[in-house]
């Protein structure tokens, strides 16, 4: 198999080593990622200003641009063609309504809409939580194994979510299927010297009983089957 990464994390963040080490067992991978940090850039691509496109070694390519711009810079500049786009793994849940924000969310919902099947993977944790990638990357492997066999329709791509490292290091965690959250996320700004900074309440957002934010954040892995409309 052919595998093509990508994350809105940059890079060199450790989540996409996650994912490359579990891809790297089951076939052949091609890292285009963001050169930096894209968080929350949702499905934005470049359209109008120019972009780079580094080859950083062999199989390793970072992209000034979006996540977006990296799934579609990997299959038409490239020319790859990939069985599989994995995207992640993002250093935070994308739960519920974050899957209207999310660049790992963005980036698979690309390749699905290219007609290349495909995962993003997001990991939950607590503020001053570490996150145990070694684990991620098993979670990762185990997962991919049972749901490459499922059937998505086009423009479908499968979302997971890891909890927080206490639930799945060390400990059968218990996977359940369930829809995105739609519950709006708590707004708060704090204010300061005239500047304003968003206030997260994340673990203590919102909920709907049975949905991929309760589960989650109560310690199951989530998976979610995420359509085009």
């Amino acid at each position: 198999m052919l595998f093509l990464l990508t994350n809105d994390d940059g890079i060199d963040a450790p989540g996409i080593h996650a994912l490359e080490a579990f891809a790297r067992q089951l076939g052949d991978v091609v890292v285009v990622a963001p050169d930096g940090p894209r968080s929350g850039f949702s499905h934005r691509a470049t359209m109008y200003e120019s972009m780079e496109l580094k080859q950083v070694d062999n199989g390793h390519y970072a992209c000034s641009g979006t996540p977006v711009d990296c799934v579609r810079l990997g299959l038409s500049h490239l020319d790859l063609q990939p069985d599989w786009v994995l995207s992640g793994v993002n250093a935070g849940a994308n739960l519920g309504v974050d899957l209207y924000m999310s660049g790992t969310a963005g980036a698979a919902r690309e390749g699905a809409i290219l007609g290349v099947p495909s995962f993003a993977f997001s990991h939950y944790h607590r503020t001053d939580a570490e996150i145990d990638w070694t684990a991620a990357t098993k979670a990762c492997g185990e997962l991919f194994e049972v749901y490459r066999w499922r059937d998505l329709a086009s423009g479908e791509f499968w979302n997971i979510n890891f909890p927080d490292s206490e639930f799945l290091t060390g400990r059968q965690v218990e996977t359940v299927e369930t829809d995105p959250d739609p519950s709006p996320l708590t707004l708060e700004y704090l204010e300061q010297s005239g500047v304003l900074q968003y206030k997260s309440h994340y673990h203590t957002r919102p909920r709907i009983k049975q949905s991929d934010v309760h589960r989650c954040l109560d310690g199951a892995i989530t998976v979610s089957r995420i359509p085009l409309f």
